[in-house]
């Protein structure tokens, strides 16, 4: 209050972004009352930004699933009515929730969760259960859209392939991801909102595809998980439930979650779906489907249609016009519900290859591929491993087919001359000024492609039979990071891994000092640079990756090709070095160039001719040449699995389940006039117990199968096969092939090969015995014993044979045993934790009376074979 200059007072009141209704003046009042308001702007919301970069993130995200539902006509005209329940088989430590129906949301149900929002969602192969977490990603991004609900979580859908546990956490995958997938989000403080929207728990991560990783990968990324998600973190987690419920049993389930199974659907649910879905101006064709389902749930076509998978298939199938649906009523035709979906399965492939484009909206969106042609591409890998009594397709071991097989060699010679050619054209200059003119580029060759072999051959001793594997990419500059690898994947034994990678190393030194302080031979050099030092280089860099553990195949594929580029400018180099240096530091000047180039040259064609890329090069485009495979084989498997007839393993894809290979590969047979059985190389040794030189006494407690077999040796093909190769490749890429006396010696390997295998099948038949008991199993092969107690015993089962880190090309019986069991001898090792039990032939499969003993006596260790390693 302050005096006018009349002397009374002047009274001033100051309100500031009050909130007041009333201003009271209390006093006597005289002269002029002045009110001032200053209003003050509201501090900025911080949160704006992020809720504008939340809204376009959902958007996206409702287009982009949208079109995935309409691609898989999941909510046309109305969602498909999968039902669910509580698990029965795996405890859930959260929420109990009431069985869903028709009229339940599974959106609803998630968000009633307290105080933890997390569910697993599971289910078998074409059970709904990616239906269902489809279903909950569309309807929480449509209540947070629509409704306006800012509390719903946006769900993210990933694939957990992607995510290496090992490296990153749970929050730094979903931060990169969100980046990686959503480059375009509006930034919020200058920077892109991902970090904010995970750690603020404003995303829901809805996890797929725990199942297709390999066994261990799955334990590793329940842990992470469980980890990443903390106390208060919501996720939900879909699988196939023989999986998750064998990791529940161990401990390793999402901790605090809700778990729920997918049940099959109703048949009059189903006919309902039908009558809405289908086409009205064809109501009477489908009559007769649908009346089935209504009023006869038991017909095989009815238990058939309680799949999503068929009910797609149903749909696909018969929506134009002429098929008719109502011949799957026929109970003549279709006796029961196995036949049904045989006929349905016919039809998967060009179901889920439609002739129309993709819609632009979806986040991978296949290319247009040919329905026909696609069903005999995917028919030909299925029959492929089929005969081979496998089930994961692994783009390395492509090569084993019986045309990239045939035509490996002249593949190898045909490159080595063209080659040899090339070389010739290069150096013609080097070779007038050498007064040995074309024998020194040859002999430089030559010397390379040797040292290569070698080097090749001592990280084969290394690794063992991995080396046939792709290999994991590493940067040459990162030295002691790649040796993090070889205690993995090495088949020798700690001491000499030390006394290699320690002494090798000081070998290069002590011949360089030798050379430099006492004798000045240019062959230490040769040595030194050109040979030790290229063969310790080739075990770091050239390691095998971990396939079980990959990510994808695709990205097995670019290590493969990163590893190979590595030895190209790293191995070969030193390799050419070597020679070149023998040659300077002898007198000479040109002729050391010569030399280097010459050995580089020979040691480069052994690195990528001999390589698993360069089998695969030469698989695919003589597949893709005779039309088995298409010539975008890659792409063409990614879109496969991405249309739900593939599945990730590992570094491998597989079919969705085995029924449908065996379906695709049985068709392929019948195709070509001959049934889907393994061909004549593939006979079972006689050690069944049906032949007439083994006999089987069986009492309550006491199992025993007793007699002789001859040996058929196999093994050494593998070393035989390489040294044919190497051969092959230095005289085709050294110019020797115009010499007739050098074919003649490419015929050695192969006669010394045959004469092993005849030898060793013509020796005296050796006595071969196993005996089950409720205590253990035992057998005997010629003099050896090999004896385990069940008490000891993780699994007994039939896996591919491993001697000494190779393939042994046949079967056998092999036990892996618990960690405090006493370890057997050292010859009874397969590798991986197996061990040798009794060899059973080039087939997995197993007598039915073994069979059933194994069952009877190993009782949950026995686990029958799928046909793999």
């Amino acid at each position: 209050m302050t005096r006018d200059s009349g002397g009374g007072p002047h009274i001033t009141n100051t309100a500031v972004d009050c909130t007041a209704d009333y201003l009271i003046q209390i006093g006597i009042l005289e002269g002029d009352l002045n009110l001032t308001l200053r209003v003050e702007p509201p501090p900025p919301d911080d949160d704006a930004p992020l809720a504008a970069a939340e809204r376009r993130l959902a958007r996206s995200l409702l287009f982009r699933w949208r079109a995935e539902a309409d691609a898989w006509d999941t909510t046309d005209p109305e969602p498909l009515p999968v039902r669910w329940t509580p698990s029965r088989r795996v405890a859930s430590s959260g929420e109990y929730v009431p069985v869903g129906s028709g009229a339940d949301t599974i959106a609803g149900t998630f968000l009633r969760l307290r105080p933890r929002r997390r569910l697993v969602v599971l289910g078998s192969a074409g059970s709904g259960k990616t239906v269902l977490s489809v279903l909950l990603t569309l309807e929480l991004l449509a209540r947070r859209l629509t409704q306006g609900e800012e509390d719903v979580p946006i769900p993210l859908v990933m694939s957990l392939e992607s995510w290496d546990a090992r490296r990153q956490s749970l929050t730094e995958w979903l931060i990169d991801r969100l980046r990686q997938d959503h480059p375009g989000l509006p930034p919020v403080d200058g920077v892109h909102p991902a970090r904010r929207l995970v750690l603020e728990r404003r995303v829901l991560p809805v996890l797929d595809g725990l199942d297709e990783l390999p066994g261990p990968r799955r334990a590793e990324v329940l842990d992470a998980l469980n980890s990443g998600l903390g106390g208060a973190g919501d996720a939900v987690l879909v699988s196939r439930t023989a999986e998750y419920e064998r990791l529940d049993r161990e401990g390793k389930g999402l901790r605090h979650a809700t778990v729920i199974e997918s049940l099959p659907l109703r048949p009059g649910e189903v006919a309902d779906y039908l009558r809405r879905a289908r086409p009205p101006a064809r109501a009477a064709v489908w009559a007769r489907l649908l009346r089935t389902l209504r009023d006869e749930p038991s017909a095989p076509v009815a238990w058939a249609l309680t799949s999503p998978l068929m009910v797609w298939l149903v749909r696909r199938t018969y929506e134009q016009h002429p098929a008719d649906p109502g011949e799957l009523a026929d109970r003549a035709r279709f006796p029961t519900r196995e036949a049904v979906e045989a006929h349905l399965l016919d039809r998967i492939v060009p179901a889920a290859f439609p002739p129309r484009p993709p819609e632009p909206g979806r986040l991978h969106p296949p290319r247009t591929w040919d329905a026909e042609r696609a069903d005999a591409w995917l028919s030909y890998l299925a029959l492929l491993l089929s005969r081979r009594e496998e089930s994961e397709l692994a783009w390395w071991r492509l090569y084993t087919a019986p045309l990239p097989r045939l035509l490996a060699g002249p593949a190898l010679l045909a490159t080595g001359i063209l080659l040899s050619l090339v070389i010739r054209a290069g150096m013609s200059g080097y070779a007038e000024d050498s007064p040995l003119g074309d024998l020194s580029v040859t002999t430089s060759v030559a010397g390379g492609v040797v040292f290569a072999a070698v080097a090749r051959s001592v990280t084969a001793s290394w690794f063992g039979q991995r080396l046939a594997e792709p290999r994991r990419s590493a940067n040459p500059l990162l030295f002691v990071h790649a040796l993090r690898s070889l205690d993995r994947h090495t088949r020798v034994g700690p001491l000499f891994r030390l006394a290699a990678l320690a002494g090798g190393p000081a070998l290069v030194v002590v011949l360089l000092c030798l050379y430099v302080f006492v004798s000045p031979e240019p062959v230490l050099v040769w040595f030194s640079v050109g040979g030790v030092l290229p063969v310790l280089l080739m075990i770091v860099y050239a390691a095998p990756a971990d396939t079980v553990d990959a990510a994808t195949p695709n990205d097995l594929l670019r290590g493969e090709q990163g590893a190979l580029v590595t030895t190209l400018t790293l191995i070969a180099p030193l390799i050419g070095a070597g020679a070149g240096a023998f040659f300077w530091l002898g007198g000479g000047s040109s002729g050391g160039w010569a030399a280097a180039v010459g050995a580089w040259a020979g040691a480069s064609a052994v690195l990528v001719l001999l390589s698993p890329w360069s089998r695969w090069v030469l698989a695919k485009c003589s597949l893709a040449a005779t039309g088995r495979v298409p010539w975008s084989l890659m792409t063409f498997l990614t879109d496969a699995r991405g249309a739900g007839l593939l599945q990730l393993s590992g570094g491998t894809y597989r079919f969705r389940n085995r029924r449908l290979q065996e379906h695709l590969a049985g068709r392929r047979a019948r195709e070509r006039g001959r049934a889907a059985s393994p061909g004549p190389g593939t006979r079972a040794l006689p050690v069944l117990a049906e032949s007439r030189d083994f006999t089987v006494e069986r009492t309550a407690d006491h199992f025993r199968l007793h007699g002789r077999s001859r040996r058929l040796p196999l093994a050494h093909w593998t070393v035989f096969g390489t040294l044919m190769a190497v051969f092959v490749v230095r005289f085709g890429v050294s110019g020797q092939w115009q010499d007739p006396a050098v074919w003649a010696a490419l015929l050695v390997w192969p006669f010394i090969g045959a004469l092993i295998t005849v030898a060793g099948f013509l020796m005296p038949p050796r006595r071969l015995e196993l005996e089950l008991t409720r205590d253990g199993v035992t057998s005997v092969i010629g003099r050896r014993r090999f004896s385990y107690e069940w008490r000891h015993v993780e699994e007994i089962t039939v896996r591919r044979a491993v001697l000494r880190g190779r393939d042994a090309r046949f079967y056998a019986l092999q036990v892996r045993l618990l960690r405090n069991a006493p370890r057997p001898p050292r010859r009874s090792r397969m590798g991986e934790g197996w061990f040798f039990v009794l060899p059973l032939g080039f087939s997995s499969r197993v007598d039915p009376q073994l069979g059933a003993a194994l069952a009877d006596f190993a009782g949950p260790h026995w686990t029958a074979s799928s046909g793999g390693r």
